[in-house]
């Protein structure tokens, strides 16, 4: 299942993506997802930035054949691997979310771009489920969760833009 989603910040490319290498900014994100626990890494170098996020969410608004895939929590780690800024300051990163021992992730990009008014996130992906018959309507469950976890992202970050201008 094919997923996508963007959004725009009113600041420009550099403080955006400063603020998505930022630890703390992570933290907020997991906690906007209401995680029982979670943990962040940012490793920034010459060429690269990687962000690792592991999260244990709660499933109890997951449909219940999908539950009696994952129980009541499931772990959820998301690896972002930025490349180097291009000319015009935007930046790529490959995504993965790996959902614990559940049969589903996700593979594909976040676009962070300048804009006139700012800067657009883009995050694109393809969402499987390796589960025979059934893998449609998993990935059709947990979509949902997916999109809701990028859409809480952007008001965490429009609050940490806010509280930084």
């Amino acid at each position: 299942m094919r997923i996508s989603e963007s959004f725009d910040y009113p600041a420009d490319v550099e403080t955006v993506f400063a603020m998505m290498t930022d630890e703390e900014f992570h933290a907020r994100k997991c906690e906007a997802t209401h995680a029982v626990s979670h943990s962040e890494s940012v490793t920034v170098t010459s060429t690269e930035a990687t962000v690792v996020t592991v999260r244990e969410l709660p499933t109890d608004g997951f449909p219940d054949f999908a539950r009696s895939f994952v129980g009541e929590s499931i772990n959820v780690t998301e690896t972002i691997i930025y490349g180097a800024p291009h000319d015009d300051g935007s930046r790529v990163g490959d995504l993965k979310i790996s959902m614990g021992t559940a049969p589903i992730g996700l593979v594909g990009t976040v676009t962070v771009a300048p804009i006139d008014e700012g800067t657009r996130v883009t995050v694109e992906g393809d969402l499987k489920a390796r589960v025979p018959f059934i893998g449609g309507k998993v990935e059709e469950a947990a979509a949902p969760s997916v999109l809701s976890g990028i859409r809480k992202e952007r008001g965490v970050g429009l609050q940490w833009l806010s509280e930084r201008s």
